[in-house]
């Protein structure tokens, strides 16, 4: 294990990473229940299209929270830490 590694950047960089993704998560929520409402007011193909579009935003926080655990796993490895170093 590296013992050069800035525990206080890594700190930060883990907290900043979990706000990222909730936000995104956040923000992706709302908007598919935007679209779920809209749906709610239409009729017909616009009704299956909006649905189609609620589903895919919901499907995109699965990538989120995936990517959140591998930025996790960098933060973990020191990566930004031994790369500040050059």
């Amino acid at each position: 294990m590296q013992r050069n590694i800035n525990e206080e950047a890594q700190r930060k960089r883990r907290r900043d990473a979990f706000q990222s993704a909730a936000v995104s998560t956040l923000l992706l929520v709302l908007s598919a229940g935007v679209l779920l409402f809209l749906r709610s007011q239409t009729e017909g193909f616009w009704n299956a299209v909006l649905l189609i579009l609620s589903v895919l935003e919901l499907g995109m926080v699965i990538p989120v929270w995936i990517l959140l655990k591998t930025r996790l796993k960098e933060i973990e490895g020191g990566e930004e830490d031994a790369a500040a170093q050059y």
